[in-house]
């Protein structure tokens, strides 16, 4: 059962504070899946306040084939890919081990027992990574930061991306490798982030 189809009712008959819940519900792990995909912090900002507008306005359209957190994927993905047209093709450099401007917090790096040199070296490890899956076609990248870095099942990532569980795990498969070979590694994002 989807808890989230209420909200999306109560939206379509005008309800103000559905959207509210819908958005305390699901608007941090929206910036996360956007911030991973953008790379940047006010875009990804605006994206997902788009992704909320847009789906306030196109709620009537809103058919349960899907689930109402897959729709705002989708929709939170094509805004992405539509931001990625504009920008140039070089993207932002954003660490992932940093703290955002509004105090949200990166990818926590740190081990209490680890030396200042062995932080500094992981940090830098994790920016060649990250700069790495923003160098990836957004066919290969959406999928990877779907299922290992949002945690998101290929079942899941299929019904976004409108494909199936089989073509994600390939495309997966094809990032890992390629990520392998721009790190000059084997060990690329195993099974988490």
């Amino acid at each position: 059962m989807d808890t989230d189809l209420p909200l999306i009712e109560a939206i379509q008959s005008g309800d103000e504070t559905a959207l509210e819940s819908l958005m305390e519900r699901h608007q941090t792990a929206l910036y996360y899946f956007v911030y991973r995909y953008t790379g940047n912090e006010h875009t990804a900002r605006e994206i997902v306040q788009e992704t909320f507008v847009r789906t306030y306005f196109k709620a009537a359209s809103f058919r349960p084939r899907s689930t109402v957190k897959t729709w705002l994927y989708t929709i939170a993905l094509n805004l992405c890919r539509d931001a990625g047209r504009r920008r140039s093709r070089r993207p932002d450099f954003v660490s992932l081990g940093t703290m955002g401007s509004d105090g949200t917090p990166g990818v926590d790096i740190a081990d209490d027992a680890a030396t200042a040199d062995e932080q500094a070296a992981r940090s830098e490890e994790l920016e060649q990574l990250q700069a790495a899956i923003l160098r990836l076609p957004a066919r290969l990248r959406i999928p990877l930061v779907l299922c290992a870095l949002e945690q998101r099942s290929q079942k899941e990532a299929a019904e976004i991306l409108s494909t199936t569980p089989k073509t994600i795990e390939l495309r997966i498969y094809r990032a890992r490798r390629r990520l392998a070979r721009m790190l000059g590694s084997a060990r690329v994002i195993q099974d988490s982030p």
